[in-house]
């Protein structure tokens, strides 16, 4: 009896262990590789391909291989070579979704931005997917405990196309290896993250990331670098907001990133090496902007570029947003660097300026063309700065006021004629008097008096003289030739300075003269910055 039994129940092991075996190593293999390609297609309304699918079931082993999703021209989208998931039996016992290795070898994905802003691989999205559904009051769910030990991205590569502009751009990240350990629901957890991979060919990306992507808040830290990019390939972005090709420069990257406490600290390094610009080209989308003199203010002597933006934020702030943050960095620093482009140079100098302009102008008394000892030492530190850019082209642009100026040089003029005329006449009011007289006449001198009479004989000579003073220098109309020779005279005055103290003279020249406003007592000359043409 116990014989019969145990081959019944030997018999029953068995062909559940037949099975067992053929279900998991035959069955749904055969199943999977009828059901994706049928099931995806259905979907996601593309062609869905899969080469072949095994399965484990001793194990929990998953084996995928040759897996396209296509384009209606049959090009490829998304795919992959192989995807090994292997899964632990006992801990899917006890509840624990464990996932020891995930592997997924030969990542290819093709992106295509295309006319009117539409992206390629937003058409696999299901329409009941992309549109949002209403939520009802649920009480939310514990998440249930998954934990993943590694995960492994092996020779993945990625292209991206924009047909949006002409000529089109494309980029191509390439073999892109990936290494995640530790993925959990588990908040206290973190996950350490290695990516690496090149772009284009030409430059390499690495990334590493400790985080604890589920914590709140969140705390992460992340290093992020990018070398030796040639930027030549982003010549068709150039060429449409700038208006101009890009002949040659390399770019070098770094970012480094660390979120704690809801508090954002970011800092970013760039190096861009032989920048350079070429032809011209038509764009009715190219900004109206001076590129070519940011490039020459960034650039050093050695043709490099550095440029360092550190960023910062409360993340806790209901108005904060990263995009708008770095976005508002990124315009605060070019903004300032072209509209205060001295102050630009100041800062690199170290000088402290307080973020003004101060090296754009020097200062001259009214009616003279001379520099005092501080403003001698505000051009040698221009001139230090503009050595340090050569790349940049300096114009003096002479200047007068027509108020300030020529009623200094009236005064001057007074004063020499008044020092020659007293040498012939002893009485200090008789030279007032034969000054005017020779400007305005014995009768506008006679009228001019009696304003002054006392009595008989008498005048308030003092009052007199100050009233004659004051027309002879205010009264005359402003000598236009003379206040442009004026000017002229500043500007060589500098010109001849900045030879003298070593300057290119390819890299200066003189403006055209032209009236100003004096400003606490003193006239302004200004500077203006250009890009040096090599002829």
């Amino acid at each position: 009896m116990l014989t019969k039994i145990f081959r019944v129940l030997t018999k029953i092991i068995v062909g559940l262990s037949l099975f067992f075996l053929i279900t998991g190593f035959m069955i749904i293999p055969l199943v999977l590789t009828w059901a994706i390609p049928a099931q995806g297609t259905k979907l996601l309304k593309h062609p869905v391909h899969v080469s072949s699918v095994a399965f484990n079931p001793f194990l929990l082993q998953l084996t995928i291989k040759g897996f396209e999703i296509l384009d209606d021209q049959n090009k490829l989208m998304l795919g992959f070579d192989k995807l090994f998931v292997d899964l632990s039996f006992l801990d899917f016992l006890k509840k624990i979704y464990h996932v020891e290795d995930f592997r997924l070898d030969g990542l290819k994905i093709n992106v295509e931005l295309l006319p009117g802003n539409r992206i390629n691989l937003l058409e696999l999205v299901p329409l009941d997917l992309a549109q949002p559904k209403a939520q009802g009051q649920t009480k939310s769910q514990p998440l249930p405990v998954v934990v993943v030990d590694t995960i492994d991205l092996h020779q993945g590569q990625i292209c991206f196309i924009d047909k949006t502009i002409n000529p089109n751009f494309l980029t191509t990240l390439g073999a892109m290896e990936l290494h995640i350990t530790h993925v959990t629901t588990n908040p206290q957890i973190q996950s350490k993250v290695k990516f690496q991979a090149n772009l284009d060919d030409q430059g390499r990306m690495v990334m590493e990331a400790i985080i604890k992507p589920l914590s709140a808040p969140l705390e992460m830290e992340t290093t992020f670098s990018l070398n030796d990019y040639a930027l030549g390939v982003l010549t068709p972005y150039v060429a449409k907001y700038t208006g101009r090709e890009l002949k040659d420069g390399k770019l070098d990257l770094k970012m480094d990133y660390r979120i704690g406490d809801n508090k954002l600290v970011a800092s970013h390094k760039v190096l861009v090496q032989r920048f350079e610009f070429g032809h011209s080209v038509e764009s009715k989308d190219a900004l109206h902007l001076p590129f070519g003199l940011a490039v020459a203010l960034l650039e050093d002597p050695q043709g490099k570029i550095k440029i360092s933006l550190p960023a910062s934020g409360d993340m806790s702030d209901p108005k904060f947003e990263y995009t708008h943050l770095i976005v508002q960095v990124i315009h605060n620093f070019f903004f300032g660097l072209i509209t205060k482009p001295f102050s630009f140079l100041a800062s690199a100098l170290g000088s402290s300026d307080n973020g003004t302009d101060e090296l754009g102008y020097v200062r001259f008394s009214p009616g003279q063309a001379d520099l005092s000892d501080s403003q001698k030492q505000k051009l040698m530190t221009l001139i230090k700065g503009l050595k340090e850019h050569p790349k940049l082209r300096l114009e003096i642009d002479g200047s007068y006021d027509p108020q300030a100026d020529w009623k200094a040089i009236q005064a001057d003029v007074f004063t020499k004629d008044y020092e020659e005329l007293k040498k012939k006449f002893s009485r200090e009011e008789k030279v007032y008097q034969l000054l005017y007289q020779r400007r305005f006449g014995i009768r506008a001198l006679w009228a001019l008096a009696k304003k002054y009479k006392e009595g008989v004989g008498n005048y308030n000579d003092v009052k007199l003289d100050q009233e004659i003073k004051r027309q002879l220098i205010e009264n005359a109309p402003p000598d236009q030739g003379a206040l442009s020779i004026l000017a002229q005279a500043r500007a060589q005055l500098i010109y001849d300075f900045f030879l003298k103290n070593g300057f290119d003279a390819s890299h200066l020249s003189i403006g055209q003269p032209h009236s100003t406003q004096s400003s606490m007592g003193y006239v302004p000359l200004e500077f203006t910055l250009t890009v040096f043409d090599k002829p």
